[in-house]
């Protein structure tokens, strides 16, 4: 099926397409997916977890990720969530509220 595509057709591929293109991971370039991209897939597809960027997640990222998906907080940077975002966790994760810091 992918056999049709060359080298530069792969290249011309976003993050947004690369989310999307779950059916050949073998051939996914991680490098291209931006903090969103990433939270839209492993909120859909965990198992590709291993492959993450999680510097590239923000506050707004981590939020909508881990209200799907809790078993990244071990990853998650906390110091990115502003209070728009803690709002936002802590309705559906209450969890992790001490997680949050006084500032």
């Amino acid at each position: 099926m992918y056999e049709n595509y060359t080298k530069s057709d792969w290249e011309k591929l976003d993050g947004h397409d690369w989310e999307r293109l779950l059916c050949a991971p073998e051939n996914a370039d991680w490098k291209k997916l931006d903090g969103h991209d990433w939270a839209a897939l492993l909120r859909a597809q965990p198992q590709f977890a291993e492959n993450a960027d999680w510097t590239k997640l923000d506050g707004y990222d981590w939020a909508w990720l881990l209200k799907r998906q809790p078993q990244f907080a071990e990853n998650a940077d906390w110091t990115k969530l502003d209070w728009r975002d803690w709002a936002a966790l802590l309705r559906s994760q209450p969890q992790f509220a001490e997680h949050r810091t006084k500032g």
